[in-house]
């Protein structure tokens, strides 16, 4: 077996960033603080955690999908780790080491190394998202991976073979209509792709959509009538990576554009509309007033996440610059299109009440700096924006401790837009240890109503999402 030692002393390998090795089932976990009566459910994390030892350069996205989920049901809580046991995956057990390379050494085993696990390995290491009956673990360079509530791996879903390439880490699930609406950003020709699910699951609807060149995607937004799409001049480019180059790059010649497409519409209905240079990571919503759509996120004005040789693969901190809260928006009838940085707080991982996913909503909540941003990704402070008013409340986790995203749990009792509380997974790096701290959405400001002490140390990881008690199967 070849465990991950870090021999290489790669710096997406240590910290936060060393994964764990073992599987666990933890109950009966103990809590400080009163978990509400009414959060019963369980949070479910996703993040890269690699099994084996890297064959050569390493970035974080580049690990093995794990999910970390907490179960909370009447003021009790319980853990249990897993990972996604992907074909790829399956056939580096067997061998006892690691047959595939990453971003930053593009090794694609053969049949003779990998069997008919394919050339490329399905990380599944992004987001978790519930959808008609079926929990779906994403990335965004392959199709979707189905796990059970209880972290086991189905496989890959295709959509009863419907879907024949990749899918978008951030589809968007409409509460109105019971639809999932994702993407794809494709390496080739026609650059760009959209699918519609209905709320029974099944793919109904594939659009093509012509970019000039291929760029990166990672987010994309709705409203109740329209797709968003943000063409920004972060491309990507295969071939440079093969040469060892930066797969992401920062081109200034390539203009930033804002493609709106009736959710009905093809590929020949996308208007688009010019704007300053721009790359949106990730989106809160968007929503339309008569002729003017609105929608808001994480603002980046230069290359992040970089691959290549000295970026942040090679350089703890490199690129952590974070974005900027930003409001966009597009008058359809004039053209016009008005840019606001409506804060100088650096963060990112945005998110709503996802009850009001593509209208109009009040409440934004953001993981983001309180000072300088020293490593890519490891927020102390979580935010709350009220954009009626241009408040904004902060609760800071601490000298030593990162926190992850911040997911909202809507109060089944509740009538306002932030009743319910904000989950978050928080690692304090002084003694490695991990909660789960729950806040009071109202008054985030006031610090954790409870906080659940994990077993282990949670390590680095992207998105997470609520699944409440009942919705889904166990």
């Amino acid at each position: 077996m070849a465990p991950v030692t870090n021999v290489r002393h790669q710096p997406m390998l240590s910290g936060t960033f060393v994964p764990v090795t073992d599987e666990l089932d933890v109950d009966g976990l103990a809590v400080s603080g009163s978990l509400p009566d009414g959060l019963r459910g369980t949070f479910l994390r996703n993040g890269p955690n690699p099994m084996f030892e890297p064959l050569g350069r390493y970035h974080m996205f580049d690990g093995d999908g794990m999910l970390h989920a907490v179960t909370l049901d009447d003021g009790r809580a319980s853990y249990r780790n897993r990972w996604i046991r992907s074909a790829g995956l399956e056939a580096e057990r067997r061998a006892g080491r690691a047959l595939y390379g990453g971003l930053g050494d593009l090794h694609m085993p053969g049949p003779d190394e990998v069997g008919d696990a394919g050339p490329m390995k399905n990380l599944a290491n992004t987001n978790i998202v519930h959808h008609a009956g079926r929990h779906l673990a994403l990335w965004e360079a392959g199709p979707p991976t189905e796990v059970t509530l209880a972290l086991d791996t189905v496989g890959v879903h295709d959509f009863d073979g419907a879907l024949d390439g990749a899918f978008t880490a951030h589809p968007k699930l409409d509460p109105r209509t019971g639809e999932m609406l994702a993407f794809a950003y494709l390496p080739f020709a026609p650059f760009l792709r959209s699918y519609q699910i209905d709320a029974a699951g099944r793919l109904v609807r594939s659009v093509d959509i012509e970019l000039p060149e291929a760029v990166v995607m990672h987010d994309f937004a709705i409203t109740e009538h329209h797709l968003v799409f943000v063409d920004s001049p972060m491309v990507l480019d295969l071939m440079a990576a093969l040469h060892g180059d930066p797969m992401f790059r920062w081109d200034p010649d390539h203009v930033t554009r804002i493609g709106i497409m009736p959710r009905d519409g093809d590929g020949a209905d996308v208007i688009w509309y010019e704007t300053e240079a721009s790359y949106f990571n990730h989106f809160w919503n968007a929503w339309e007033d008569g002729d003017t759509l609105t929608f808001a996120g994480s603002r980046l004005v230069s290359a992040a996440y970089t691959a290549g040789k000295d970026g942040a693969m090679d350089r703890e901190g490199a690129d952590a610059e974070p974005g900027r809260p930003t409001r966009v928006q597009v008058d359809r009838r004039s053209g016009t299109v008005t840019v606001d940085q409506f804060d100088d707080l650096g963060g990112d991982y945005p998110r709503i009440n996802d009850g009001y996913c593509g209208v109009r909503s009040r409440y934004l909540y953001m993981g983001a700096f309180r000072g300088e941003a020293t490593i890519v990704g490891h927020f102390d402070t979580i935010v709350k924006y009220d954009d009626r008013t241009g408040r904004r409340d902060t609760w800071f986790c601490g000298d030593t401790s990162v926190t992850g995203e911040a997911v909202f749990a809507p109060d089944p009792a509740g009538t306002a837009e932030d009743d319910g509380w904000l989950l978050a997974c928080v690692t304090d790096r002084a003694t490695d240890a991990s909660d789960l701290v729950v806040l009071d959405a109202r008054d985030v400001a006031a610090g954790p109503v409870a906080r659940v002490h994990l077993p282990r140390r949670v390590p680095f990881g992207f998105h997470a999402n609520w699944v409440p008690a009942g919705d889904g199967p166990g």
